[in-house]
């Protein structure tokens, strides 16, 4: 959405911009675009740091193969580690930090005037063999000021009904240790959050309506809704979604932290098309929550999952098992955690490991211990006790291929479950989508069974034995890991067999 929003500012001001994928598509590809349309700027978006060395691959090959245009780059790591970023990819030019609209459009103007980007807030080059910096950009106050983001023709769907994502704020006003949010806007000057106001949010909904849209995924940061300001905002956002006439005719999601979430406000967005939530949840255990510097308790967890259960809302999570600081007790605190929040097999357990993005607290602290390992594109840590180290192995072996795998079962069941939604929303006089529900749940419900047992037993045995033990008796494990892929496999086969049932 960022990259559509700088594109469409861009192009309001008269210059011509494309935005191409560069995953899954080769080089070769990617040169003969550049080489048809030969643009003044190349820019690249890098969120976060694992992508590092393949842009830098393919910015040499570009280099190596005569193109000559400006290369700058911009996101997350590259605003926080400017100097590294310029040291490691010498084919750049320049690095634009923090948001890009206006400071895109002031380097596209001033670009053969290299004695005048010192005056160009919000980025960093190289002169004289240095490398300069120049003061942050202020963020943009108005955000209706700016166009609605540039759209593809073809619109992406579920069942031929149409998914769009949209953004209504920018920022976050917390401060979990592992998130590179707060870091990216507070180097620059300006309020941490900001909103566009309700009215433009609709309008551009009904844009995009128009074109075919019924789905609409919100990427805000937080979609808050505790504080007064936002109640307002939600209270007017509802009232325009009513007079518009898209309430009854959509369906969307948010993501929302625990500490967010509130029963009036849930239930008066569920009135106008809310039926997805997104909540981060991050730990099910004390230990973990003060770690990701949450500001709430595991009882704040369970009120909200009650609140959020009482409104009917369909909800997904974000959690990472791993953390720094887990130790054993913390282990067994999540696994206990799982058993009520994904009760019913109303979600699917799913979790991964916190990771150091640069600039965070956590990466903060892990070096300042002497923990920080791993390379540039992939920090990592051990823990202080090292038989955690052979349990997350041992997690690795026996869920990395239904976690992380595009055919995992974990996908399978969150589609298959955002299927039967959107089936019961827009085609309930077609199929019996109640009974899809029905199915879903009882398949995940089978799968969250194994997958806690499992957990249980891993912990246990880990429990039972010192390093050497663990070790010594590593067969055990192996033959338990092997067990659990055969349980997810079939299952993954009945998920499988569900949704062609209906298709």
């Amino acid at each position: 959405m960022g990259l559509r929003s700088m594109a469409s500012f861009l192009v309001e001001k008269g210059i011509d911009v494309e935005i191409l994928p560069c995953q899954n598509v080769s080089k070769e590809g990617i040169l003969k675009q550049i080489n048809k349309r030969n643009p003044k700027i190349i820019g690249f978006s890098l969120i976060f740091q694992r992508m590092i060395f393949d842009f830098a691959e393919l910015i040499d090959y570009l280099r190596n193969n005569g193109v000559k245009s400006h290369f700058t780059i911009g996101g997350h790591f590259p605003t926080l580690e400017y100097e590294k970023i310029l040291e490691l990819l010498p084919g750049l030019d320049t690095v634009v930090r923090h948001e890009g609209e206006l400071t895109l459009l002031d380097l596209y103007r001033h670009l053969k005037s290299q004695s005048q980007w010192s005056e160009i807030r919000g980025i960093a080059y190289r002169r004289n063999g240095a490398i300069e910096v120049t003061s942050p950009r202020p963020l943009i106050q108005d955000l209706n000021s700016l166009p609605f983001p540039v759209r593809e023709d073809k619109m992406r769907d579920h069942r031929g009904v149409g998914v769009c994502s949209i953004l209504a704020s920018r920022g976050c006003y917390y401060d979990c240790s592992f998130c590179s949010v707060q870091e990216f806007y507070s180097g620059a000057p300006g309020p941490r959050r900001r909103s566009r106001s309700p009215s433009n949010v609709v309008k551009e909904m009904e844009q995009l309506f128009e074109r075919g849209a019924r789905i609409f995924i919100f990427k805000d940061d937080d979609f808050s809704m505790k504080s007064r300001t936002q109640q307002r905002w939600i209270d007017e956002f509802s009232y325009l979604l009513k007079e518009s006439g898209l309430a009854d005719q959509i369906l969307w999601r948010i993501s929302c932290r625990v500490d967010e979430v509130d029963r009036n406000m849930l239930n008066k967005l569920k009135t106008v098309g809310l039926d997805f939530l997104y909540l981060g949840i991050e730990s099910g255990c004390e230990q973990g929550l003060k770690t990701c510097n949450k500001h709430y308790g595991v009882e704040d967890i369970y009120k909200t999952l009650d609140i959020i259960e009482s409104s009917r809302i369909n909800f997904e999570y974000g959690f990472m098992f791993f953390d720094p600081d887990t130790d054993l007790g913390s282990v067994k605190d999540n696994i206990s955690f799982f058993e009520t929040l994904c009760k019913d097999g109303r979600v699917v357990v799913h979790f991964t490991k916190m990771f150091p993005y640069v600039g965070t607290q956590i990466a903060h602290k892990l070096r300042a211990e002497g923990r920080l390992e791993g390379s540039i594109d992939s920090p990592d840590y051990r823990y202080k006790d090292a038989r955690i180290d052979l349990l997350e192995a041992f997690f690795t072996d026996a869920f990395h291929k239904m976690l992380f795998e595009p055919e995992g079962l974990v996908n399978k069941l969150q589609y298959a479950k955002f299927d039967s939604v959107i089936l019961n929303k827009f085609f309930s006089d077609i199929y019996d989508a109640k009974n899809y529900m029905k199915s879903v749940s009882h398949l995940t419900k089978v799968s969250n069974e194994s997958i806690l047992e499992t957990m249980r037993l891993a912990a246990d045995f880990i429990d039972d034995h010192d390093h050497v033990g663990i070790i010594k008796n590593w067969y055990m494990l192996k033959e338990l890991a092997e067990q659990e892929r055969y349980v997810q496999d079939v299952i993954g086969s009945e998920v499988d067999k569900l949704i062609k049932i209906y298709n």
